[in-house]
């Protein structure tokens, strides 16, 4: 499944879920500002946490009093700002509140956050982290994907899934210019440490290489596409998020 997403199906409801406020800005930036100027569609953007704990690769000291609180609410304007840009409201930016580093310890008060939100909004399309063949195994994206996935099957959900940061892809969106996702991770002030080496290797490495599986195009974001009546082959080897499977992932 190669050719764009507009191609492929009808959509109106476009529900995008996140583990950190910087999340689909680095993996979907693309992708959401092509479905955003498609135009008709409601696109929502729902972050479990604030991030309120991040501040990886910081090499300033004096930034650890940020955080906490102040942090979460630095980054939470900063997510909004980016959707703006993307062309997604910022009223349409939700914050699910469950503490930074702490989704796999409050499972069922995120699953329970996860389901109320997709039942409000009913989506067509839904994006979340891969939470099996995933190349960054941060487990908040492990569990939150996982989490996602499971309310989903639950409620009978008939659409397709695209799982970002995937190992194994089997849709490429097309990056025309790398303007859009620098300028999206730009709006993310406080994770400058962290994005002056990783954006550069995202761009340069990891979009080149997803370019490679599409005719005239350099760059592509990749996802895996999968629905809730496809089997997920969870070999997992995380014991946390084996018990978390195996607690939701019985019938409704």
């Amino acid at each position: 499944m190669k050719r764009r997403i507009m191609n492929i199906m009808p959509i109106s409801r476009v529900m995008a879920f996140l583990a950190h406020p910087d999340d689909t800005d680095t993996y979907c930036a693309n992708f959401l500002k092509t479905l955003a100027g498609a135009g008709g569609k409601k696109i929502s953007l729902h972050c479990v946490t604030r991030g309120e704990h991040g501040l990886a690769a910081n090499r300033d000291p004096r930034k650890e009093e940020f955080r906490g609180t102040r942090l979460g609410r630095i980054r939470s304007e900063e997510l909004k700002k980016a959707a703006e840009y993307l062309g997604i409201p910022r009223e349409n930016v939700y914050f699910l509140n469950i503490e930074d580093s702490r989704v796999r310890e409050a499972p069922r008060t995120a699953y329970r956050k996860i389901r109320r939100s997709i039942e409000e909004n009913r989506p067509d399309l839904v994006l979340a982290p891969e939470f099996y063949h995933a190349y960054y195994l941060h487990p908040d994206h492990v569990h939150v994907g996982m989490i996602v996935f499971i309310a989903l099957r639950k409620l009978g959900y008939p659409g397709k899934i695209f799982l970002y940061h995937s190992i194994n892809n089997n849709y490429y969106h097309p990056v025309t210019t790398t303007d859009v996702v620098k300028t999206a991770v730009g709006f993310h002030v406080s994770q400058e440490d962290l994005f002056r080496f990783l954006l550069p290797l995202h761009v340069n490495v990891e979009q080149v290489i997803h370019g490679m599986h599409l005719r005239g195009v350099k760059r592509a974001e990749a996802y895996r596409v999968t629905s809730t009546d496809e089997p997920q082959t969870l070999g997992l080897k995380s014991r946390s998020v084996a018990r978390i499977y195996s607690a939701f992932s019985g019938k409704s």
